[in-house]
């Protein structure tokens, strides 16, 4: 995921316009939120094949404590493993550590 301030590149609206559009484009499956543990708001754009229960698809991401990026993983995670009767609201998986390119330094 590339590091891009949207609110900083828009000259015409609030910011409470701003955070109101980026909820409704979570809403509506277009980007999902990371909380990567950075106490920043990080959203990335959601896989358009998605076809899963929650929006975004069960999928981790990778946080790099060195570079202090964060991307999202490709392999999705199956909710088969999920127990009969338990219904998911939410989902955070965060992988941290030191990326390859990082680790190449």
């Amino acid at each position: 995921m590339q590091k891009v301030f949207i609110h900083k590149n828009i000259k015409t609206a609030n910011k409470t316009t701003f955070y109101r559009t980026i909820k409704l484009f979570e809403k509506k499956s277009m980007v999902h939120q990371i909380d990567d543990g950075t106490a920043f708001a990080k959203y990335a754009l959601s896989d358009e094949n998605t076809n899963v229960k929650l929006s975004t698809g069960l999928h981790m991401h990778f946080h790099c404590t060195d570079c202090k990026k964060t991307i999202c993983l490709p392999n999705k995670i199956s909710e088969e493993s999920l127990p009969d009767q338990y219904e998911v609201n939410d989902v955070n998986l965060v992988l941290k550590g030191i990326c390859k390119n990082c680790s190449k330094k």
